[in-house]
């Protein structure tokens, strides 16, 4: 229970550092008061589950040194989530709060995985039980529907950049006219990548949770490049957020993340077909 404890801090952690990603202080309207209150209530009560699953698993799982890397990762990401609430302020520099917080998801995001690989398979969720049968389910279902999101997001930035070409060339023609406006595109590619990145998180961490110890090529590639998806979203919205990236890079990545995550489906499938 400590381990899923701490998942699910992981997936607050998440919710709350995209709410945050958009919240606005002075805007009053309810959408942006929703995202602030879940920014920071989120964020709270993250802090808190992981708070306590970390005094537990110290006190109760540690054994060093074969839990050192990932007793120290998680410490190192609650004493980041400890500065960032303690000094709120979103500086204009690499102290910015959000660049924090994405640092802490990774360590703890990595802290457990480490933590995974120290246990026998079975251990943490049995295969022989309603539970993993569940969490086997909603793995499938939300991964898919993240690589929908995610495939929406990459054919509004395929067209975006085709339509951005041919108008700054001055090549109109009928073709173009069927297709949306910029604008709708990017927010379409936007939407796709905000609510894909969030379903991509949570698949990715009910992977891991039912993990079977496969250490075959194809899982291996598949873990690797479901991750690499995975970071090239997160660096998207963050640089998006702080208006670092031009018109043509934020379609570009959209693209490169959803190749990655396409990857990741196609070494599954082909895992699964091997192995029947």
């Amino acid at each position: 229970m400590l381990i899923v404890g701490t998942w699910a801090a992981l997936l607050l952690y998440i919710i709350s550092w995209i709410s945050g990603l958009f919240a606005v202080p002075d805007d009053e309207s309810s959408g942006s008061r929703f995202q602030t209150w879940s920014d920071v209530t989120g964020m709270r009560v993250a802090w808190l589950i992981h708070t306590v699953t970390l005094l537990g698993l110290l006190w109760a799982k540690s054994v060093w040194p074969l839990t050192f890397v990932s007793d120290i990762l998680s410490v190192t990401a609650w004493a980041s989530m400890v500065g960032v609430q303690a000094f709120p302020e979103r500086l204009p520099s690499l102290v910015n709060s959000s660049i924090v917080r994405l640092f802490a998801i990774l360590l703890l995001g990595l802290s457990l995985i480490i933590s995974q690989k120290q246990v026998s398979a079975g251990v943490i969720v049995s295969t022989q039980t309603w539970l993993y049968q569940v969490l086997l389910g909603s793995h499938i279902i939300i991964l898919l529907a993240g690589y929908v999101l995610l495939g929406v997001a990459c054919v509004a930035s395929i067209i975006f950049l085709f339509q951005e070409r041919h108008l700054k060339a001055k090549q109109l023609s009928s073709t173009l006219s069927h297709f949306p406006a910029l604008g709708t595109l990017d927010r379409l590619s936007w939407q796709g990548a905000l609510w894909g990145f969030l379903a991509l998180s949570i698949g990715i961490m009910l992977g891991i949770l039912i993990n079977k110890e496969d250490q075959s090529f194809l899982a291996n590639l598949r873990f690797v490049a479901s991750i690499s998806a995975w970071s090239v979203f997160a660096m998207l919205l963050l640089l998006r957020q702080r208006q670092a990236l031009r018109s043509r890079w934020t379609a570009i990545w959209p693209i490169v993340g959803f190749v990655l995550a396409l990857m990741s489906l196609i070494a599954e499938l082909l895992r699964l077909n091997l192995s029947e």
